[in-house]
């Protein structure tokens, strides 16, 4: 027995292949009547389209690349997460592509993607966006792409974030409500937007408790368990130290955790320790991390809908897209002092 075709499907539908087509690549401008027609034929028939054959139909590679630089692994995970999980839902893969964007090289790589038709449109991770040559050469090209958590917000090009500075402030109040008035900050990478936004979160929550903003409590890490782990030692060594240390991300976090353990302090009786991000590492560790859920793998299922869109032609309702954060409490803070 012969295989079903895109044109047995066409021929019992009574509608174009074209139309097929469209339908199987959930294009816009189809008749629903016509859409439910073919998609009960597909059914009925049990068509199963092959990807180069679709790929020969349309002119579409029917892959999406998702690019990364230099990012924590439980941050990609989730991110991978959303991205693939839609991506499939849309009948397309997705290539993974990390890009060091201090390297033109590098960057041309990505645009040979795009050149040799392997993807259809990007999502660009931070802090792979910041290669602003690369986003202007692509807006140029006019190739669908989307951005999470960008450096630049003000352009009118799309994007998905969280409310990171409304997190961190949220964060640094109730550690504030919590009885601590001397609280570290393990800043994340400079080059990204978030870790300013949460900084800036930090200072207005210690300005309206009139606290007083004290600069050697601010340490720098790269989002990276060892970074945190050096920071917290950094910031246990100050005179009159911190009762709490608020972490850029979670792995830091976790670094600061075994930090004040291999001081011989205990968490959180003598240092309480939050985060940010709400990665399944936050639940993994000993004792569970007080942190602030960034919704990681909901940004990325809207930034690859919202890609999807681009690719088909069709308007997006929102540009920008501002995801909010969420206070989630656990045994690493404790209780009121």
């Amino acid at each position: 027995m012969s295989p079903i075709t895109i044109r047995d499907v066409a021929k019992r539908a009574e509608v174009s292949i074209k139309t097929v087509s469209r339908v199987l690549n959930q294009e816009a401008y189809v008749k629903e009547e016509t859409r439910a027609k073919v998609e009960d034929v597909i059914q009925e028939l049990r068509y199963v389209a092959s990807l180069s054959a679709r790929r020969l139909a349309s002119g579409q590679s029917f892959t999406i690349g998702l690019i990364v630089y230099n990012a924590s692994w439980h941050y990609l995970h989730n991110v991978q997460k959303g991205v693939m999980e839609t991506a499939q839902a849309h009948g397309y893969n997705v290539l993974l592509h990390p890009c060091d964007i201090t390297i033109p090289q590098e960057i041309q790589k990505v645009l040979d993607l795009v050149h040799q038709r392997q993807v259809d449109g990007l999502i660009f991770t931070p802090p792979a966006d910041n290669a602003s040559a690369l986003i202007e050469e692509l807006k140029n090209l006019d190739v669908p792409f989307n951005r999470l958590s960008p450096t630049d917000r003000k352009s009118p090009l799309p994007y998905v974030a969280t409310t990171d500075k409304q997190g961190a402030f949220d964060m640094t109040k109730y550690l504030i409500g919590l009885g601590h008035q001397r609280i570290g900050f393990v800043y994340g990478p400079k080059e990204q937007r978030a870790p300013h936004d949460r900084f800036s979160g930090y200072r207005q929550a210690i300005s309206e408790a009139n606290i007083g903003f004290e600069e050697n409590l601010i340490v720098y890490g790269d989002d990276h368990f060892q970074s945190g782990l050096q920071a917290a030692t950094s910031l246990l060594a100050v005179n009159s130290r911190p009762s709490a240390i608020f972490c850029n991300n979670d792995e830091m976090a976790a670094g600061a955790i075994s930090a004040v353990f291999e001081s011989g302090m205990r968490v959180p009786e003598d240092v309480a320790i939050a985060g940010f991000d709400n990665t399944p590492l936050a639940k993994q560790i000993y004792p569970p991390l007080t942190t602030i859920e960034q919704p990681i793998f909901q940004m990325a299922e809207v930034a690859t809908k919202h890609l999807f869109k681009i690719i088909n032609g069709d308007d997006l309702e929102n540009l920008h897209v501002e995801i909010p954060t969420k206070l989630i409490i656990r045994k690493s803070t404790g209780f009121q002092r």
